[in-house]
């Protein structure tokens, strides 16, 4: 299991806004994300396809179940071609100004069971989400 955090200058009541779009547009917080398709909508809970490609990977597709409630949302994997598991997503009011934003990985490998330990990819996840989040709330995009 891997995470990362970070605290960002906005109220949790924007981060939660954004950690809802995320859902629907993860494009704009995870780097590399493409062709999503929701295929299922209930409350609280979403099935959500997409294409993902990181530098030095091939394009894969995958499957992922998505369910939520203040002020957390979990991303477990449906099917993947190469591992199991779920991503956490987790906003913690620090102050009416600031959020703590951590997200955790506990992915392991398919075939030999090892956990998943690219630490860049959770960290580079994590920031691209508090930027976003950031810029949007200051009309930068």
């Amino acid at each position: 299991m891997i995470s990362h955090s970070i605290t960002i200058p906005i109220s949790i009541e924007n981060v939660w806004k954004h950690f809802l779009i995320k859902i629907v547009h993860p494009e704009n917080f995870v780097p590399g994300v493409t062709n999503i398709e929701i295929m299922e909508e209930k409350p609280n809970e979403v099935i959500r396809a997409m294409d993902i490609q990181t530098p030095n990977t091939p394009k894969i597709r995958f499957t992922e179940k998505i369910t939520w409630s203040p002020y957390w949302v979990k991303f477990e994997i449906i099917d993947h071609p190469f591992h199991s598991g779920y991503v956490d997503n987790l906003a913690e009011k620090i102050s009416d100004k600031e959020t703590k934003i951590t997200f955790t990985l506990n992915w392991k490998n398919k075939v030999t069971g090892e956990d998943f330990t690219q630490q860049e990819i959770i960290t580079n996840a994590v920031n691209k989400t508090g930027t976003y989040i950031i810029e949007k709330e200051r009309g930068i995009h």
